[in-house]
């Protein structure tokens, strides 16, 4: 299966005569180009068993190549008939469909038949894509179950609704430009929820969280609100066609003089009123989980530390400083004193130990961007966290205690560690805060300037360095033969030169005295991309 992305890139090199250059495809598509790169692997899988190949050529590009022109066709055809408009529904939109009405539908039995004159497509076709669909929903917690009397999806209601929550979210096309800005929701989600439940149901729920968040006294962050906001649609679809939720555990049940769950009880109240129906005190924890499960819309230029301190919890607050601490070591750099990323973590830390306490997935728009530009960070980022957790389960000796007189946290960890890794969803969010954490690291630098005098060049290139790096003080510009003395005295964090440096402890950059981008960039890796790559590198070979 591609993306719609990939299948739009496929279509426009099915067009092409010529070899096309990544970095033409990467302005094509407004991406990337380590994202095109990643979408023509996709794409080579997606050929594998056609007679079309991509062909890539050093300093050239790709082009499709195929035996003869036949092929070609043949691929424009199918590519004409999976696209979502198409009124065949092929391939994966087709079965995208399908699993969706399915998991709508779900416990009531269909059969082949009905599938193949409610998609238009042969027998064949419907148990082929069944079989694709089994593969998609097993890891879920969710069966197909084929029998005599009929098909259906079979599993506990939360898995059904996570189900359909994944489905919805991957059809969201959150980068989506529209006019109009529909509340908080943006155009993709609000044209995707509007086709999948009606306008009324969703401009309902978007009334059900503004009050919500007036109540809380705080708002959500937009990831968290559009996956509640989804649930709660959710909830309410199945809850019409009869659908209730299983008995939860009842240990886990929390005291009524919760705040938060007060609020959840006024929430369930008002979606009775809407769809007619009394709702179980089963869907009141439902959405108590999700709220506390989310995470807040931090304000910039505010103390949010003393605007959310509520939200906070002593075990949140030590698993954030024990992950800061453990990213340092892994990148040798002390991140320790940046309150910035603290006060950012522990904002995230409560909610996703709930989130992994209660089994609750979050989708991240941004996360295949996320792991092709943040490849070193991503990857340190699960190492930390995983081992922070795994750390602390030996630590507090979860294993031979009942974990039922635990705290919420303390239960995720065992969990996160013992049964469901850490998402790379959740993984993906905690790597951007690391790497923004890692660029405040080089807007203050003390560096030492070496030209082949100390004169003349040396005035150009500080120049040209302030600009870039405008919070960077030079402490000197000097000789190359004065090198030795005056880093000893001046101890700057970098050495920037123009000419070669007898070898120092300070690290020591070489560009040009006219400061290209090609110079700036060296600079940033020295500082940065070369710490992280040895680290991650260093790593995996630990792990070999």
């Amino acid at each position: 299966m591609i993306t719609s992305r990939q299948h739009k890139l496929l279509r426009f090199l099915l067009q092409q005569r010529e070899y096309v250059t990544l970095f033409n495809l990467a302005e094509q598509f407004d991406v990337s180009k380590k994202t095109i790169q990643r979408d023509l692997n996709m794409i080579e899988d997606y050929l594998a068993g056609s007679n079309v190949q991509v062909d890539k050529k050093v300093g050239a590009g790709v082009l499709l190549l195929a035996d003869n022109t036949a092929d070609l066709l043949q691929l424009e055809l199918q590519l004409n008939g999976e696209s979502e408009d198409s009124d065949n529904m092929m391939g994966h939109a087709r079965r995208i469909k399908i699993v969706s009405w399915l998991l709508s539908e779900t416990p009531k039995e269909t059969s082949i038949n009905k599938l193949s004159e409610r998609f238009y497509i042969s027998n064949a076709s419907v148990v082929n894509d069944l079989r694709m669909i089994e593969d998609w929903i097993t890891p879920l917690g969710l069966q197909l179950i084929r029998s005599q009397s009929g098909t259906r999806i079979q599993g506990d209601e939360n898995h059904v609704r996570q189900a359909m929550a994944a489905l919805i979210n991957g059809l969201i096309n959150h980068q989506e430009l529209g006019l109009v800005n529909h509340s908080r929701l943006d155009s993709g989600s609000y044209k995707a929820l509007v086709q999948y439940f009606g306008h009324d149901e969703v401009a309902f729920v978007q009334g059900l969280l503004q009050d919500m968040e007036q109540e809380l006294a705080y708002p959500l962050g937009e990831a968290y609100y559009i996956n509640l906001f989804t649930h709660i649609l959710i909830m309410m679809h199945r809850r019409t066609r009869g659908n209730l939720l299983d008995q939860p555990d009842p240990v886990s049940r929390q005291p009524l003089a919760d705040t938060v769950f007060l609020v959840a009880e006024s929430m369930v109240e008002k979606i009775e009123q809407y769809i007619a129906l009394p709702l179980p005190d089963d869907e009141v924890w439902f959405i108590y989980q999700y709220i506390i499960s989310s995470g807040v819309l931090v304000v910039e230029n505010h103390n949010s530390q003393k605007l959310h301190s509520e939200l906070f919890s002593d075990e949140a607050r030590e698993i954030t400083s024990d992950l800061v601490t453990h990213f340092s070591q892994l990148i040798n750099i002390d991140l320790s004193q940046d309150s910035q990323l603290y006060d950012g973590l522990v904002v995230h830390i409560r909610p996703l130990m709930n989130r992994l306490h209660y089994q609750i997935n979050i989708r991240n728009p941004l996360l295949e961007d996320i792991k092709n530009e943040l490849v070193d960070v991503y990857h340190l980022t699960r190492i930390a966290i995983e081992n922070v957790l795994r750390y602390r389960l030996k630590q507090d000796g979860l294993e031979q205690e009942n974990i039922e007189q635990e705290g919420i946290e303390k239960q995720a960890i065992k969990q996160a560690t013992t049964q469901h890794k850490v998402s790379d969803d959740e993984v993906g969010y905690l790597a951007v805060h690391f790497q923004a954490a890692i660029e405040r690291q080089i807007t203050h630098k003390r560096v030492l300037l070496v030209c082949s005098t100390g004169i003349g060049t040396s005035h150009l290139l500080k120049s040209r360095i302030l600009r870039a790096f405008p919070d960077w003080e030079i402490v000197a510009a000097v000789p190359v033969g004065n090198v030795q003395r005056v880093n000893q005295q001046m101890q700057p964090d970098l050495i920037i030169s123009t000419v070669h440096v007898s070898e120092v402890e300070t690290p020591v950059v070489y560009v040009t005295a006219f400061l290209n981008d090609a110079d700036i960039q060296r600079i940033t890796e020295k500082l940065i991309t070369e710490k992280l790559q040895q680290a991650s590198d260093a790593y995996a070979v630990t792990q070999a």
